[in-house]
C-alpha cells in the first residue's frame, strides 16, 4: 500500500511519514526548544483565559433562583420575628398568634427545606469537580496528558467551579441581610426568646406553645453560628490591620486599602 513519504530533515533521505526515519532512526520532527514550548503554553493559557472572561460576561452567574428563595426564607423570618414582637407588646390575642405563627413555620420549613437540598446538590457538583481536579494534576504528573490538556481542561473546571461558589454562598446566607448586622439580629431572636419565656404564658400561651416557638428560635440561633463565625473572621482580620497600621508596620495607603477590602465583605449579603 502506497504511504506517504517525507524527507529526513537529518539524513535527507525519502522515508515514509512516521515519527522516525526507516534509514537512520532519528525524529522525524524537530523537537522544539523548551522557551518555544513555554511560549506556546502561556498563548494557549491567555486565549483560553480570554475566551473564558468573554462567556461570563455573555452569561453572567445564574443566581436567581438562589436569591428568590433566601428572600422569600428572609421575608418569612422577619414577619415572623415581628408577629411574636407584637404579642408580646398585646397587639394581638393568643389565638389569633398561634393561627399565624403556624401558617409561617410551615412556610420557612418549606422553603429552607428547599435552600438545604439545593445547598447538597451544590456541594455534591463542587466535590465531583474538585476530585476530577485533583485526577487531572494526577495524569498530567505522570505524563498521560500534555501541558496544554492540562491546562485547557483545568481551566474549564475553574470556570464552573467559579460558578457554584456564589450560588452557595447566596443559599448559605438565609438571612439576606449583611454580615455586619449578623451581631445585633442575634441579640434580637436572643431577646424574643427571653421574653416568650418570661411572659408567654401570662399571655394565654400554653407551655406547649412557649415550647415550640423557643425551639424555633434555637434553631434560628443555631443556624446563624457559621455567619457569626464569617463576622468575627472578619472583624479580626479588620483589628489586625488596624493594630499593624498603629506600630508602623502599613503605610496610610495600605492600611486603607486593606481596611476598605474588609469593610465591603461585611456589607455583603
Amino acid at each position: 500500500m502506497w504511504k506517504e513519504k517525507v524527507v529526513c530533515p537529518h539524513c535527507g533521505r525519502g522515508t515514509p511519514k512516521a515519527q522516525f526515519c526507516k534509514f537512520c532512526g532519528r525524529p522525524l520532527m524537530e523537537e522544539k526548544p523548551e522557551e518555544e514550548i513555554v511560549s506556546e503554553i502561556e498563548s494557549h493559557v491567555e486565549k483560553v483565559k480570554q475566551e473564558i472572561s468573554e462567556e461570563v460576561e455573555r452569561k453572567p452567574h445564574e443566581i436567581s433562583e438562589e436569591r428568590k428563595i433566601v428572600e422569600q426564607l428572609a421575608n418569612y423570618l422577619n414577619w415572623r420575628h415581628r408577629l411574636i414582637d407584637l404579642f408580646l407588646n398585646g397587639e394581638a390575642s393568643a389565638e389569633i398568634f398561634i393561627d399565624l405563627y403556624r401558617e409561617y413555620q410551615g412556610k420557612i420549613k418549606s422553603i429552607n427545606s428547599r435552600r438545604l437540598e439545593l445547598i447538597s446538590s451544590l456541594e455534591q457538583k463542587l466535590h465531583e469537580l474538585t476530585t476530577r481536579l485533583e485526577q487531572l494534576k494526577v495524569r498530567h504528573e505522570i505524563g498521560e496528558i500534555s501541558d496544554k490538556q492540562y491546562i485547557t481542561e483545568k481551566l474549564a473546571i475553574d470556570r464552573e467551579i467559579s460558578k457554584i461558589r456564589p450560588r452557595i454562598d447566596v443559599l448559605r446566607n438565609f438571612l439576606d441581610t449583611k454580615l455586619s448586622e449578623i451581631p445585633a439580629y442575634e441579640e434580637r431572636i436572643k431577646s424574643l426568646k427571653d421574653r416568650i419565656l418570661e411572659k408567654g404564658a401570662s399571655l394565654g400561651l400554653s407551655d406547649e406553645d412557649v415550647g415550640m416557638i423557643t425551639s424555633d428560635l434555637d434553631e434560628t440561633l443555631d443556624a446563624l453560628k457559621d455567619l457569626l463565625k464569617q463576622y468575627e473572621k472578619l472583624k479580626k482580620e479588620l483589628d489586625k490591620i488596624e493594630l499593624r497600621y498603629k506600630i508602623g508596620e502599613l503605610s496610610d495607603e495600605e492600611y486603607q486599602a486593606a481596611k476598605q477590602r474588609i469593610e465591603r465583605q461585611m456589607q455583603l449579603s
